[in-house]
């Protein structure tokens, strides 16, 4: 029996973690919570935070806006692209041997949710955007204590992430918990 996916897909900061924590609380069966992120740090540092960037990893790619806000986005060569598949894989054996996952995804490029879209073998699979204004996130950013990007959720706000959703919720005045129990 294959398992169930609830993937919830938005910028940094935006609440995935917590409001996937929160959904873990509310089911009667286990979810697995997998994150882009637990799979970044299995990479060493020279290829996760490659300091010779670019590289065939990730790396971060940082620069100023005009407004003096820093602006942070991920990049990442062969190996990485390789690491995101493997990633897409590990979920699907995951729900192949019939666990239930919610998938934490912040895309870094516009290839990652067509790329999920497409892998994704879940029987059945609710997508969930996650939205938060820019004040909002870099207010959260700057409060993080594990993870922390300055810049990140302004680097990736332009990410296409498409307009096919089951539901789109406005995390600026949700709390995780609230987010966790939205119809």
């Amino acid at each position: 029996m294959t398992g169930n996916a609830i993937i919830l897909v938005g910028v940094s900061s935006v609440g995935k973690t917590s409001v996937s924590e929160q959904l873990q609380s509310k089911f009667a069966d286990p979810y697995l919570r997998v994150g882009v992120d637990h799979f970044f740090s299995m990479f060493p540092y020279e290829w996760r935070d490659h300091p010779r960037q670019p590289g065939p990893g990730f790396w971060v790619e940082e620069t100023v806006d005009p407004d003096g806000a820093p602006r942070a986005r991920i990049r990442y060569g062969e190996t990485g692209s390789t690491l995101l598949a493997g990633m897409r894989a590990a979920v699907n054996a995951l729900l192949a041997t019939g666990n239930n996952v919610i998938l934490d995804e912040m895309p870094i490029d516009d290839s990652i949710v067509p790329a999920w879209r497409r892998d994704l073998r879940a029987t059945s699979s609710l997508w969930v955007q996650l939205t938060a204004t820019l004040p909002v996130l870099e207010r959260r950013e700057r409060a993080r204590t594990r993870g922390q990007q300055l810049g990140n959720a302004r680097g990736h706000r332009d990410v296409a992430v498409g307009d096919r959703w089951d539901l789109v919720l406005d995390t600026d005045h949700l709390s995780p918990a609230q987010s966790a129990t939205r119809p």
